[in-house]
């Protein structure tokens, strides 16, 4: 027999985003009924990226609740409290948090929270009354859905067909990775994770390649722009003022911003330098790198003692081919419309691969504004640069919960900016790409007011 039940909000996904939402949620328990289904095994937060020096980029304050709820049990810190380790804490990591060690906070939450492991999300349906969800285990019927499973690993398309154990993403490094002993290793990818998969290999645990040829088509190795004003488009207010803008401004704006989110550490660029420095000079020979910029990998075929790589220095020069023994793709990540979404496919507002979403981040589908639809890190495109970044986690969160609530649960207004934002003009949503114009326009009754380098700068090192 099928097993069926009955919720208020089911949120698909247990990535931090949607733990966020049910943390938040907990004290509303009461009068809301929330489920959270994930179809791993457990919450770990991209295990394969959990090597012992990687680091969280954003502040242990920017958990799943504190800055919307800094006295809820769920914080970070209360984390730390109860694992008895809060003082040992505050002294080794003074200047930042590990990832690891935010993959175990996310895991005891998960735990406290009752996420439902290995229950996967396979149709949605509405029938009339509210959303039916088949899953894995059975039929869970709900009023109100929101989306947090994330986006999907990318690898070039000149790859994307290729099924071998020697290829793997960053996402899969620990537990993809093969041993790199005097290996030529292709690394691919210009942003913190391919940094910080270059140190891995370049660090000997699992032994010196023979060559690292790590090729990004970016103009070179850039640092995140942390800096205090850029960090300001990381603020509620900033999102609210960004969304309000027009469609073509929103692009503009994201394309200035993109060192925001797509640069490496300072601290990592240093440790990469200080690394590179010790191969060359002070260790034994045999370990070889070349850092090629402005370069993109245009062909991957196999072959019987590895592939062979093709690439070309971008814009518009001759291709070379490379041999490599493994090839690694820090390649980034992209948003997938779920599967489980088709049989309502036709009724959501898509273009491409993206939604699109309204203040409270409601997709604004066809149906009954009493059966909404929320998306979770799905809303770059209308709320700006901080959308995929845990900064805003909570906030959002709160948003999303405000609004299934249809009050102030959580009070949002007040906090300041640095920034003087002028009134911004009702967002320009294109209408026409989407068909009607008034198309969902019920649901938002509730709403609030790279170039490339013109040559590629090769360096090349080692034997």
């Amino acid at each position: 027999m099928t097993h069926e039940r009955t919720v208020d909000v089911l949120a698909i996904g247990a990535g931090p985003a949607n733990l966020s939402l049910a943390a938040l949620a907990a004290p509303a328990a009461t009068h809301l009924s929330l489920a959270v289904i994930e179809a791993r095994e457990s919450a770990s937060w991209h295990p394969g990226l959990l090597w012992s020096n990687s680091r969280l980029q954003v502040s242990g304050v920017k958990d799943l609740v504190s800055l919307v709820d800094p006295r809820s049990r769920f914080s970070f810190l209360n984390f730390l409290r109860e694992q008895r380790r809060l003082y040992r804490h505050l002294i080794a990591a003074r200047d930042h948090v590990s990832r690891k060690e935010f993959d175990q906070y996310l895991t005891w939450a998960a735990s406290l929270l009752g996420v439902e492991f290995d229950t996967r999300a396979v149709a949605v349906d509405h029938d009339g009354d509210r959303f039916r969800v088949t899953t894995n285990h059975g039929v869970v019927h709900a009023s109100h859905l929101v989306l947090g499973v994330g986006q999907e690993p990318f690898v070039p398309p000149c790859a994307a067909d290729l099924d071998d154990p020697r290829i793997w993403h960053s996402s899969r490094h620990t537990n993809r990775g093969l041993p790199a002993l005097d290996k030529d290793v292709l690394l691919v990818g210009g942003g913190q994770s391919a940094a910080e998969v270059a140190l891995d290999i370049l660090s000997g645990r699992t032994g010196l390649p023979r060559r690292l040829t790590w090729v990004t088509g970016r103009g070179g190795l850039s640092p995140l722009d942390d800096s205090a004003f850029s960090d300001e488009w990381f603020n509620p207010r900033y999102v609210e003022y960004f969304h309000g803008l027009p469609h073509t401004r929103r692009s503009a704006l994201l394309d200035g911003q993109h060192a925001a989110t797509a640069g490496i550490s300072r601290d990592l660029l240093s440790a990469l330098y200080r690394r590179l420095y010790e191969i060359d000079y002070l260790d034994p020979p045999g370990c070889g790198h070349r850092l090629l910029s402005g370069t993109s990998l245009v062909n991957l075929a196999v072959t019987a003692e590895g592939f062979t790589c093709t690439l070309r220095d971008e814009p518009g020069t001759a291709t070379r081919e490379i041999h490599g023994d493994a090839v690694v793709f820090a390649t980034g990540f992209r948003h997938r419309i779920p599967r489980f979404l088709d049989p309502i496919r036709n009724r959501l507002p898509i273009e491409g691969e993206t939604f699109r979403v309204d203040r409270d981040y409601r997709i604004p589908w066809d149906g009954p504004d009493t059966n909404r639809i929320y998306i979770q890190n799905g809303a770059l495109r209308s709320h700006g640069v901080a959308d995929p970044n845990l900064s805003l986690a909570a906030w959002r969160s709160a948003v999303v919960l405000n609004s299934v609530l249809d009050k102030e649960y959580y009070h949002l207004d007040g906090e300041d900016i640095t920034l003087s934002l002028p009134p911004s003009p009702v967002a320009d949503f294109d209408e026409a790409r989407f068909g009607d114009a008034d198309f969902g326009a019920h649901t938002r009754s509730n709403a609030s007011s790279r170039d490339p380098a013109p040559n590629a700068h090769i360096v090349e090192r080692g034997s």
